[in-house]
């Protein structure tokens, strides 16, 4: 459903206005156009205000549909982005295990270091937030690069 809520302050008065206007010039365009026919009081009342509520249903079904359409969008980028996080540190666990088994100390801390950096990305920009186990790693200090 539309949530005004979420769109900027803005966005949400060109909205409204827009509406406005749209619905307004089309009751005033059914008004004359019945004025001209020569329709009586009732008549025009009852078909000029039937007429603007249905355009201003329709304009309201356009835009919950655009904002059903860009929710869905949003849903399946963020599903994406999900999917390639959980890859991604998948990849993760085995790497931080094969420098595990590495005898260099050195490389062992920039596997480390690199795994930490690559982690906090994930933590910080990517939703989903799976964590790799720590305990592939040969010691518990931290190699304080982020």
């Amino acid at each position: 459903m539309l949530d005004i809520g979420e769109m900027s302050p803005r966005k949400t008065l060109l909205l409204i206005t827009t509406i406005v206007i749209i619905v307004s010039a089309a009751g005033l365009l059914f008004d004359r156009l019945l004025i001209r026919e020569g329709a009586s009081r009732l008549d025009l009342m009852i078909v000029s205000n039937t007429l603007t509520g249905c355009v201003a249903g329709i304009v309201l079904l356009q835009v919950v549909r655009r904002e059903r359409e860009r929710r869905a969008l949003i849903r399946e980028r963020l599903q994406v982005v999900s999917e390639m996080n959980h890859h991604i540190r998948n990849a993760l666990q085995v790497i931080s295990f094969v420098a595990s088994k590495e005898q260099d100390q050195k490389t062992v801390e920039m596997v480390r270091s690199s795994v930490d950096r690559i982690q906090w990305a994930l933590k910080e920009v990517l939703p989903g937030g799976h964590e790799i186990q720590r305990e592939t790693w040969p010691s518990s200090q931290s190699t304080g690069v982020h």
